[in-house]
Parts: C-alpha cells; sequence; structure tokens
C-alpha cells in the first residue's frame, strides 16, 4: 500500500521541479521535492481512476468542510512544493492557487518589498510573494534567499526525492555515550528517488555509509554474502531475499544498548546470514474485521548453523511474545502438535505458527494459508519472476519480486470492512462507508494497471544501493 499511497500523492500534490529547489540556499542536510506532474501523459490514467472512483469528490468535499473558512489554503502546494532543512532553519517554496494566494497575503503583517518580492512575517518565520510564487522561511534563510545565495540541489534525481543526513551539530548536542555517537556518525545520508517511465516507473533508494566511526555496524550494513535463490522457494504474490548475520548483529545490539543501562540477552549465535520471505494469498478477514493471521500470510525462511540450539532460541523468543501478547502478561503459549513436517504453537494473540528445523535453514509459516503454501510451484516456473530475474546482477545482496496486482487484490477484501471502524470515530457513519467503497473502488481500478516488480540491492563502496523496475499500464 505504500505505492499506491506514493501515487495518490502525485495526483493530489504535484510540485514544480528541481529548478524550484535550485531557488533554496545551499547546505540544506535533508530535503524534499517533486516534479510539476500535473500533465504528465503517464498520470492521467490514474487522475481518471481516481475521478471514476469518486474519491476525488468525495475526498474535496470532505477535506473542504475540516478546513472550514481555512479552506482555499488546500491550495498552497497545488503547483508544486520544494522543502530544504538545515540545522539551524528551514526553507520552503511553494507555488499556490491564487486563492491560496490570497489566503496567505492576507494573514501575512508587515509585507513590504524586498529584492522583488514582497515579504513579511515576524522574528520566527518569514513570508514571501511574488506572481507566483510563495516562501515561508526562517528568517536567516529567507535573507540568503533574497540575496540571490541559492543554488541548492539533490544528491540524486527523479520526479520525486527525498533525502536527509544526520546533523553532526545535533548530535554533538546530544552527548550520546560513544558506541551509540559512532553508530549515529556511521549513517552518513539516505536518499530516495522515484523515475516515472514509459513502462511503468523506477526506483533507488541509497544508504551512504562512513565505516570509520563503527566498522561494526558498516559491516552489517555492507555485507558480502550472497542471498538465498528465490527460485527455488514456492510461489505466492511476493517474494524477497537479503543478508543480516543475525550471530553477528544479537551481539552488537545488546553492547549498543548496554550503553543506554538495557540489558539485553540476545544470543542468537545458531543463526546464519541469509533469509527470505513469500507473501502468499490469504482468506478474507471476519465481517469484525479479524484476521486469521494478525502476522499476515508468510512463508519465512532462515539460515541457521546449529539447528537445535536455534529452535530453543525460537521457542524462547515465541514463548517471551506470548506472554507479552497476552491481557495479563502471562501465558499464552502452548506447544499444539504437527502439522505434518511442521510444529504447531500458539502465541498468545499472535495467534498460531508453523515451524520446522532443516538441516541448515528455518522455515515459518504465519498462517494456515502459508503453510499450505509450502507445495506451491517454485518461483522457478513463473515467466514473469524468470524475465525480470535477469535484470538482477551477480554481486546482489538481495532481491525483491512482487506481482503488484495481486497485492492490491489482497488489500480490497480488507479495506471494504477495517476502514469504516478504522475511521468511524472520525467520520458520520455514511461518510465513512462511502470513503471505504470509493477507496475500494479505486484499489480495484490501480490493481488492473499495476504489474509486476522487481528491486535489488547491491553494495557499492560504502553505499548500500537499492534499484526497482515496477510495470504500470497506464
Amino acid at each position: 500500500m505504500a505505492r499506491l499511497l506514493i501515487f495518490v500523492l502525485l495526483l493530489l500534490g504535484p510540485a514544480l521541479a528541481q529548478n524550484l529547489l535550485a531557488l533554496a540556499p545551499q547546505g540544506a542536510t535533508a530535503g524534499f521535492y517533486m516534479n510539476d506532474l500535473r500533465g504528465s501523459r503517464y498520470l492521467s490514467g490514474l487522475a481518471a481512476d481516481w475521478k471514476q472512483s469518486g474519491m476525488e469528490a468525495l475526498l474535496g468535499r470532505e477535506l473542504g468542510k475540516q478546513a472550514g473558512n481555512d479552506a482555499d489554503l488546500l491550495g498552497i502546494a497545488a503547483g508544486g512544493v520544494a522543502i530544504a532543512l538545515y540545522s539551524d532553519g528551514f526553507f520552503v517554496i511553494t507555488r499556490p492557487t491564487q486563492a491560496a494566494m490570497r489566503a496567505l497575503r492576507k494573514d501575512t503583517r508587515g509585507l513590504r518589498p524586498q529584492g522583488g518580492w514582497l515579504v513579511g512575517g515576524d522574528q520566527d518565520v518569514q513570508t514571501g510573494f511574488s506572481r507566483e510564487l510563495v516562501f515561508i522561511a526562517s528568517p536567516r534563510y529567507a535573507r540568503l534567499f533574497l540575496q540571490n545565495r541559492r543554488g541548492l540541489q539533490a544528491p540524486v534525481r527523479g520526479d520525486i526525492v527525498l533525502w536527509g543526513s544526520p546533523p553532526q551539530d545535533l548530535l554533538q548536542s546530544l552527548n550520546l555515550p560513544p558506541r551509540a555517537n559512532g553508530a549515529a556518525r556511521t549513517l552518513r545520508r539516505f536518499s530516495y528517488a522515484i523515475q516515472l517511465t514509459a513502462g511503468g516507473y523506477t526506483e533507488e533508494t541509497r544508504l551512504d555509509v562512513n565505516p570509520a566511526p563503527d566498522p561494526a555496524l558498516a559491516s552489517l550494513l555492507l555485507p558480502k554474502e550472497r542471498p538465498y535463490n528465490a527460485a527455488d522457494l514456492p510461489q505466492g504474490y511476493s517474494v524477497s531475499t537479503g543478508v543480516l548475520d543475525l550471530s553477528r548483529a544479537g551481539p552488537y545490539l545488546s553492547g549498543l544498548l548496554r550503553d543506554f543501562d538495557v540489558r539485553l540477552n540476545l544470543d542468537l549465535r545458531a543463526f546464519g546470514a541469509r533469509y527470505a520471505t513469500v507473501a502468499v494469498q490469504g482468506p478474507p478477514p471476519a465481517p469484525d474485521g479479524r484476521s486469521e493471521a494478525i502476522l499476515g500470510h508468510n512463508l519465512i525462511y532462515w539460515e541457521v548453523r546449529d539447528p537445535a540450539t536455534a529452535e530453543a532460541n525460537l521457542l524462547a523468543l515465541l514463548q517471551s511474545l506470548a506472554a507479552f501478547s497476552t491481557p495479563d502478561g502471562q501465558g499464552g503459549f502452548k506447544v499444539l502438535g504437527n502439522e505434518g513436517d511442521f510444529k504447531a504453537v500458539e502465541v498468545g494473540l499472535g495467534g498460531t505458527l508453523y515451524y520446522k528445523l532443516e538441516p541448515t535453514r528455518l522455515v515459518i509459516a504465519t498462517s494456515k494459508s502459508a503453510l499450505q503454501a509450502v507445495n506451491n510451484p517454485p518461483w522457478s516456473q513463473d515467466p514473469n519472476f524468470r524475465r525480470f530475474r535477469a535484470r538482477i546482477p551477480a554481486n546482489a545482496i538481495g532481491y525483491s519480486f512482487v506481482n503488484q496486482g495481486s497485492s492490491l487484490q489482497q488489500q480490497l477484501g480488507q479495506l471494504g470492512t477495517t476502514l469504516p471502524q478504522t475511521i468511524g470515530s472520525e467520520l458520520d457513519q455514511q461518510t465513512s462507508s462511502e470513503l471505504a467503497k470509493a477507496l475500494t473502488s479505486f484499489t480495484e481500478l490501480l490493481a488492473k494497471r499495476f504489474g509486476s516488480g522487481l528491486s535489488y540491492a547491491v553494495v557499492e563502496g560504502n553505499s548500500l544501493i537499492s534499484r526497482g523496475f515496477y510495470e504500470v499500464r497506464w
């Protein structure tokens, strides 16, 4: 559903372009922008689906009601917005509707000409107006902007970009213990970009790492091992493989928390580094919105080095989780017997889990549907998986494949029953029912447009980079 929300955001809040971000002063530690996609030929079909489903009219009506006299301000970012955050301030520039422009000017005190802009505000926030643009900024960055000291650039490019770095001044002011401080300084920068293409869209996520402050954390974030071959796993609507060495992550986390006087006895030496998950189709939830599987319908595979010790550690963990997830904080854990090759255990409110130990890996099924999927044909027999699998480089440390349409269809069975209950306290019964119906209709239309998708992760130097390719029938 995360990607669905991204595309809804594209439709509701398109922004200007990279040149709008370039108006911001340099030196930002974090930022965000979206290109102006209002006239994009790629999104015209999604916009039509949004309107046909009734979401456009319904949200427009309800947002207008909620905003009341400030309804005009809903258009504050109608033509785009770029945001820059600094260690000591912020800068936002936007192209609003004319109605929003008038509302903003009405609420801004002391307007006066300055550098070709009408600028007003107070000692905390300055607001400036041109014919089409509005900036809202802390005084220092408003001043730099008006002095034409601009030129901010994002570290990555796309139609949507988000990036951020830990502010070093803030880290120093926190007076963290040495190990925690080193861990924080190891994370140099995170960035994310999405680019629309004729056949769908691409994604890139980048985590830049500085190994010097904390080599142990850097080695966990930048692994060298290769993952499981997903082609050998049973089919579902998505599969993911990756690498995380639990035998080293456990002691590292325990040591980190010890600096905060938190004792965590986490012995994971029996586990290896490779893991995989397969998400499968499950039954729709009950009329009251409850699902048979709180943890979803998943198969989880994790490499083990000592099966007997791994089983003991797993049962101890499940027993703790069962106690935590029961109202009185105790009990809730029960061994139920065998289901074929799997052992069944009841984990409090978490429901029933099934697991089995193989010589080199642990397999967990989080529901009955997941357990039954163990016998599904392997992904190697899926033609779409084989087509996308060819894109994965040999040095990938993990990858994921998903049938986006099937994933959205899985959500459909839950929306109609759970959404009205979730928002019922905020909206009247009729409106919440209308919203559930409209959102379900929109999701149905989206499911017909979205095809398969693949992402993979590689280590390049001191960066962990994930690249994805997703099909959309625009």
